[in-house]
């Protein structure tokens, strides 16, 4: 399918992310798509993502974290009609920077009341859509609950009698909805602060509160809007523990292929690279061209790979290019030989997410720019 001298890449696979979608239509139909595509799109490419999500898919809502993200966004597609949500580093402090939200049709998720002053002060901005988002126990990002009325009261003094999206986050999502108590607490304070909204009459437009481990469960789709993730990529972001709570079952969208450059044999106590590590076991090395330089940390080393249902395990020290691989002796494996780190197999995925102590969507954020992503519309 692709040359053998194209060498590592990241094979993302659209008609696999075409089908997440869709599942999450089907379960969700009442509710839009924020899609979050933060991060590089999870590490599947920004501009790639959003442009599929946009012409195929009709998802007109993307959030990123950054407004370097969307301005990016904003000058690859200058004619495409989406909305982009800029969540976290708004830079609203600089002056210039906060023109760049009306120049370029942005909207800032205000999460601090000195930015919502800064919005309300400025006539330039009497029409630009006003999204709040309130802290209701993440703790991080948000307005604070308790003062939902003063930000109503300072609303009505500016004459600002309508809100275009309403938001929290919750804070602990890969645990139950039903019954974990902050996860309770959450929603009843969100409820609050939408009755408080609708009390003093202000028209709230949108809501949300669902990202992806509140969707799995099936929760906040009581909202008009639900903000998919790490899902819409494939994997759940259920702790493992209440994965028999959700209901997702996505495909990972991503194939992570690279190729054999050496093979050897090796005895139990052989030093291997860097530090002269030796080899746990008796059997078949093989050295993969992949390495550190690539996003395979050293916290690989321990992890099992898998080649043609051979259980291999990564040893010695991952270096900046290459990472050693032991298997069983009598392995066949031959240097040049293609050889998939991850595929479309989740259990797989994840324990590779578990063995390496990390979590699954960094597995993939986490490689750099010299792993070319490569793009299978079928």
């Amino acid at each position: 399918m692709f040359p053998a001298r194209l060498g590592s890449h990241l094979l993302v696979k659209m008609d696999r992310f075409k089908k997440n979608i869709e599942k999450l239509k089907s379960h969700c139909p009442g509710n839009k798509i924020l899609l979050m595509v933060k991060a590089d799109a999870y590490g599947h490419g920004l501009s790639e993502i959003v442009e599929f999500s946009f012409d195929q898919l009709e998802i007109k809502e993307f959030g990123v974290a950054t407004l370097g993200e969307a301005l990016t966004l904003r000058k690859n597609f200058p004619d495409k009609t989406f909305e982009v949500y800029v969540f976290s580093d708004l830079q609203f402090q600089h002056k210039e920077l906060r023109k760049q939200y009306l120049e370029n049709r942005l909207i800032p998720v205000l999460s601090h009341k000195d930015d919502l002053v800064e919005v309300l002060s400025d006539k330039s901005f009497s029409q630009m859509p006003l999204c709040l988002k309130f802290n209701t126990g993440m703790n991080r990002l948000g307005i604070h609950h308790e003062d939902t009325g003063e930000v109503i009261e300072l609303l009505k003094s500016r004459g600002r009698n309508h809100v275009f999206h309403l938001m929290t986050h919750m804070a602990n999502a890969s645990m139950p909805m039903e019954s974990n108590n902050r996860n309770i607490w959450q929603r009843e304070r969100f409820s609050g602060i939408k009755e408080a909204f609708k009390k003093a009459g202000i028209e709230v437009e949108g809501t949300s509160l669902g990202n992806s481990g509140t969707v799995e469960q099936s929760y906040s789709l009581d909202e008009t809007h639900i903000r998919p993730g790490l899902m819409a990529y494939g994997p759940t972001s259920l702790a493992p523990q209440h994965r028999d709570k959700g209901w997702w079952h996505g495909e990972i969208i991503s194939e992570l292929k690279t190729k054999v450059l050496n093979t050897f044999e090796v005895k139990k106590g052989d030093p291997l690279g860097y530090s002269s590590v030796p080899a746990p076991d008796s059997g078949v090395i093989a050295i993969l061209a992949l390495g550190y330089g690539d996003g395979i940390s050293t916290h690989y080393s321990g992890a099992h790979l898998f080649h043609k249902g051979v259980k291999g395990k990564i040893v010695g020290r991952v270096c900046m290019d290459m990472t050693y691989v032991l298997f069983p002796k009598g392995t066949k494996i031959e240097r040049g030989e293609p050889f998939v780190v991850w595929n479309e197999e989740v259990d797989k995925f994840m324990e590779l997410a578990k063995e390496t102590n990390t979590l699954p969507y960094e597995l993939v954020i986490q490689l750099t720019a010299r792993v070319p992503r490569i793009y299978q519309l079928v």
